[in-house]
């Protein structure tokens, strides 16, 4: 082995990927391994998350098809979610609170039909349910548990937390190691980007690295709250545990509803969050070169499409809202924090629909699609169909910044999913170069 290759795979960023990935090498103890966490602790998202777990519909992820990622189908993401050792917990109803329950019982009175395993379901263009939760015995269960906790005191793995990463250190073309923000120099093997769609692109762009397509892309899936005043207190420890999947008049599996139990300590609101998850507005990440910081800007409801599949939810998430079953829980439902009754909404134009959704449009927290993965000859693209970066070597990324479309789904999941796909491919190279 010669001395390069004695040295670790430097792994930037200790989140859903980064965790995933960099534990998966240290499986091999041939393979030294050296995570960066920027934070005080590891886990990113999923320790913060509501931890809902969905895989998105099949066609999310023909990106073969779609963007000439080679290899990359539905039948091959099918086989790696079918392989995880995620650990799904399927809410039951004695644990569900009032407004899960409410959600699932107004969804299947207005027609839709319900589901015992809406998160798994790749297929159903319509169902309500009970989520399915990262979480064992009532306690989160994070990437931390599921792949970091498993290799126990690895040797051939270090962990650091509070380093900061400056930039990646080029030699031509070819990544030599990481500086931190303090001006220490690591050298490395290689190194794996993992920092996120909002940081990742801001690193690269630090690094030198000039692709056209690094922060262009960026997309989340807009969402709104209608809040509920409850008329008795959220006992219930689940915060959010049932999803409506529906489909907009021109979209499919493009609505979801998902329940709110509680928005406050009190424990007397509640709300239902409705997102448009077929998603064709695109921003960016832009880069500033002279404080080497990245601004979001994710122009949410720019395409008219999402503006209409938006209206579609805004007045599916009424009509749920209006129902027996949310009456019996909720005196007022209201639509913004000034305390607005929702009403208005029964009989709203596109117009009056448009501007109010324009006011409230939050983000689903599913940041992603900045550092898209596509094929080498397209000049947008960032990372080949094996996550690594076009045009360098010893260079891969691996978070939600290489999607290049968003799923219909919330994001933790499939992101695990690509960085398990993302490893076994990590591992085959490095096997090869030893």
């Amino acid at each position: 082995m010669s001395a390069r290759n004695q040295l670790p795979i430097v792994v930037v960023g200790a989140g859903s990927g980064g965790v995933v990935v960099a534990s998966r090498l240290a499986a091999d103890p041939s393979i030294s391994v050296l995570l960066l966490e920027s934070r005080s602790a590891l886990g990113g998202s999923s320790l913060r998350n509501y931890m809902v777990g969905m895989t998105g519909m099949h066609d999310d992820y023909e990106w073969e098809r779609d963007f000439r990622c080679t290899g990359w189908n539905w039948d091959a993401a099918r086989k790696t979610f079918a392989a995880m050792p995620d650990i799904l917990h399927a809410v039951q109803p004695s644990e569900a609170g009032q407004v899960d329950v409410a959600l699932v019982e107004a969804a299947v009175a207005a027609g839709i039909p319900r589901g015992e395993h809406v998160a798994r379901d790749s297929y159903s263009n319509q169902g309500a349910g009970f989520c399915s939760l990262t979480m064992r015995n009532g306690v989160r269960h994070s990437v931390l548990e599921t792949y970091l906790a498993p290799l126990g005191n690895q040797t051939n793995m270090s962990v650091r937390v509070n380093a900061v990463v400056d930039s990646v250190v080029m030699e031509a073309a070819r990544a030599v190691g990481v500086r931190l923000a303090g001006g220490e120099y690591i050298e490395a093997r290689g190194v794996v980007v993992c920092a996120g769609a909002l940081a990742t692109p801001v690193l690269l762009r630090r690094s030198g690295i000039d692709r056209p397509g690094i922060g262009v892309g960026l997309q989340d899936h807009p969402s709104f709250a209608m809040t509920m005043a409850l008329r008795q207190q959220q006992q219930s420890a689940i915060r959010i545990g049932a999803n409506v999947r529906t489909s907009s008049q021109k979209g499919n599996a493009d609505i979801h509803v998902l329940s709110l139990n509680e928005t406050d300590e009190s424990g007397m609101f509640g709300a239902l969050i409705a997102g448009v998850m077929r998603v064709y507005s695109r921003g960016e990440v832009k880069y500033d070169l002279a404080s080497g910081t990245g601004v979001a800007m994710f122009n949410q409801l720019s395409d008219e499409r999402d503006r209409e599949a938006m209206r579609d939810a805004a007045r599916f998430t009424y009509k749920l809202a209006s129902s027996n079953s949310v009456s019996r829980i909720a005196g007022a439902v209201l639509s913004d924090t000034d305390g607005t009754p929702a009403q208005w909404l029964s009989d709203a134009t596109d117009n009056e629909i448009d501007n109010w959704v324009l006011r409230q449009v939050g983000a689903y927290s599913h940041a992603a699609c900045s550092c898209a993965m596509g094929n080498s000859s397209d000049d947008m693209a960032v990372v080949n169909a094996r996550a690594e970066v076009i045009e360098c070597q010893n260079l891969w990324l691996c978070d939600a910044s290489i999607l290049p479309t968003l799923p219909r789904a919330n994001t933790h999941l499939p992101v695990v999913m690509v960085a398990n796909r993302v490893s076994e491919m990590l591992l085959e190279t490095l096997s090869e170069s030893s």
